[in-house]
């Protein structure tokens, strides 16, 4: 009976060796990841700032300025362009036509003569 106690120790100790030795090398491996995430969240946040800055130096708006000048080739709003927006009415939205006011209406007729 005592040898059958002994067995079952030494058996119970080698199960539990192995055991130790594979948990062991699973929380060095998972070491291993830790150190190689960081790493990882390291260079997406050097990434990050470098395209913030990239953002920043693209929005200035002296850039911004210049480029509309080159491609968009705006000119200032005329007078007659600008409505009220209580003078908008939904047949106006609908067809795409903007509302002539009766005085602007007046000044375009007087031009146009």
């Amino acid at each position: 009976m005592l040898r059958f106690v002994n067995i079952c120790l030494v058996l119970g100790l080698v199960a539990l060796a192995y055991v130790i030795y594979q948990v062991k090398y699973e929380a060095r491996a998972l070491d291993e990841r830790i150190v190689v995430l960081h790493k990882e969240i390291e260079e997406e946040r050097d990434a990050l700032a470098v395209a913030r800055a990239e953002w920043s130096l693209l929005n200035r708006p002296e850039r911004i300025e210049r480029l509309a000048k080159k491609y968009l080739k705006l000119a200032p709003a005329n007078p007659q362009q600008l409505v009220i927006l209580d003078e908008v009415t939904e047949r106006d939205l609908a067809r795409g036509g903007v509302p002539v006011l009766p005085s602007k209406a007046a000044a375009l007729k007087a031009q146009a003569q």
